[in-house]
């Protein structure tokens, strides 16, 4: 998926990561304003995932009409949803998509579950309480911690007060961090507006990992 929502995230993150003169002028905290640009990141990720939702979606319920599918198609179209649905209606949507139903009742199955269900960001799944989270996912949040640098920054902090002058000095250092991994997002004719599944689900989880250090 390419376009308005993957560039607007990539601009939010960008926004994030610098801290130009212009913004000096007007905001003079520099702590406060990377966890904000961070937090503003919620609306284009969901905007994002909702379109690869609908055009995962709408696929899946194209080729469910066809007379036949392809060989490996319904492990395709799982391979599709599992990073968008929450657990419980991946689960469902899986069962219909088992090699033996009946094709008649695995669309009208998948219909009726891909008509409920939403898809949720790394946003939803960092307001579940830890124990709830999957591990899978707090594992990728920590690879991405430790790559950021931040249990190093973390200590630092504690060792003496937090004062503004110190929290500056942390946030400039988090910002060139963020701004170096950004480079996987961007070519030599500027940012990407296109982001694999891979490269998106990183960038959530750097997003959740800077926010959880941030607040």
């Amino acid at each position: 998926m390419s376009g308005g929502p993957a560039l607007a995230l990539l601009a939010r993150l960008g926004e994030a990561a610098s801290w130009s003169g212009k913004v000096r002028d007007y905001e003079p905290d520099p702590w406060g304003y990377l966890r904000r640009k961070l937090e503003s990141t919620e609306e284009p990720l969901r905007a994002l995932r909702l379109a690869r939702f609908e055009a995962a979606r709408d696929g899946l319920l194209r080729e469910l009409a066809e007379p036949f599918l392809k060989p490996g198609a319904l492990l395709d179209h799982k391979e599709a949803f599992e990073p968008l649905l929450a657990p419980a209606d991946f689960a469902d949507l899986s069962f219909h998509l088992s090699p033996g139903i009946e094709p008649a009742a695995r669309r009208a199955g998948a219909a009726e579950i891909l008509a409920h269900a939403r898809p949720r960001t790394s946003f939803d799944i960092e307001r579940l309480p830890p124990e709830r989270r999957p591990k899978d996912w707090e594992k990728l949040v920590a690879q991405l911690h430790d790559r950021l640098g931040l249990p190093a920054l973390a200590a630092i902090l504690a060792r003496r007060e937090r004062t503004p002058f110190r929290l500056a000095m942390t946030a400039r250092r988090v910002r060139r961090q963020l701004a170096e991994y950004l480079a996987v997002t961007r070519h030599e004719h500027g940012a990407r507006d296109e982001l694999t599944p891979f490269v998106l689900t990183r960038l959530e989880a750097l997003v959740a990992a800077l926010l959880r250090f941030l607040r």
